[in-house]
């Protein structure tokens, strides 16, 4: 159920140059939530009005129900990341959420985790969630260089992890579709679960298509609302009857081959 609430922030660290992991108590949001859906945070310097006009959306990035609080991995872009990484803890944040639609755990032999940049975001809850239920995926992340990826020790605790890098500072120099083909190649019974630049879920959604291999894919689109009401973040479709839906309310998770690339 989606709700405007008041958090008070635990910690917030500066994981690698320029990107922020904040944790904050959030009990409610902790049982409720599910991998995929993000939060629309207000980005004032004191968490009030005082900063830009329009929340921010920020993908859950873990939860701890026994702990009753939430994460999320940002970087520093503009005004109101620059904000909110100066928050500290005992301040409070004003969050709405969670919203939209998650990924759906589908059973699977070989479950597959990509995420590219900060699409690494909201992947780690989802990864933790498929270990529950004993699936054991295996993990590509992928970035421009190595202060660019982030978390890859969290993600190694819930299965094999594959690193590539634009400029090879870390893992394969190379994009990361490369080893996920040749892993395709080898392991039938797949899922793709997939985060990150739009040309890699492009590309993604094609190796799905070329491999008969099912991908869901969290799009990131700016948002004004968060809600669907201002329709400012529509994202074509293959439906002749609504040609555009909303990233924020119909999404952010999608069918790869419900997506006009």
């Amino acid at each position: 159920m989606i709700k405007n609430f008041k958090a008070e922030i635990i910690s917030n660290k500066e994981i690698n140059q320029g990107i922020f992991n904040l944790i904050f108590k959030a009990p409610e949001l902790a049982a409720a939530t599910v991998p995929g859906q993000f939060l629309e945070i207000m980005c004032g310097t004191d968490g009030a009005g005082n900063g830009p006009f329009l929340r921010r959306p920020f993908g859950v990035y873990n939860t701890d129900i026994k702990k009753g609080t939430a994460e999320i991995l940002f970087k520093v872009l503009g005004q109101g990341t620059k904000n909110l990484s100066a928050r500290k803890a005992g301040e409070i944040l004003d969050i709405v959420g969670p919203l939209g639609n998650g990924f759906k755990i589908v059973e699977a032999n070989h479950p597959v985790i990509a995420g590219g940049g900060m699409g690494v975001a909201p992947l780690l809850l989802l990864v933790k969630v498929l270990r529950d239920k004993k699936q054991k995926p295996i993990i590509f992340l992928g970035a421009k260089n190595k202060d660019e990826l982030a978390a890859v020790e969290k993600f190694e605790k819930y299965g094999k992890v594959i690193l590539t890098t634009d400029d090879g500072s870390a893992g394969e120099k190379c994009f990361l579709n490369i080893p996920l083909e040749k892993y395709l190649e080898e392991n039938k019974n797949s899922v793709i679960y997939c985060c990150g630049p739009h040309a890699m879920l492009k590309c993604l959604a094609e190796l799905g298509k070329k491999y008969k291999v099912p991908v869901q894919v969290s799009l990131e689109e700016k948002m004004a609302c968060g809600l669907g009401v201002c329709r400012g973040c529509p994202v074509e479709v293959k439906n002749k009857d609504e040609k555009y839906k909303m990233v924020c309310k119909d999404g952010p998770v999608f069918p790869a081959e419900d997506v006009v690339w």
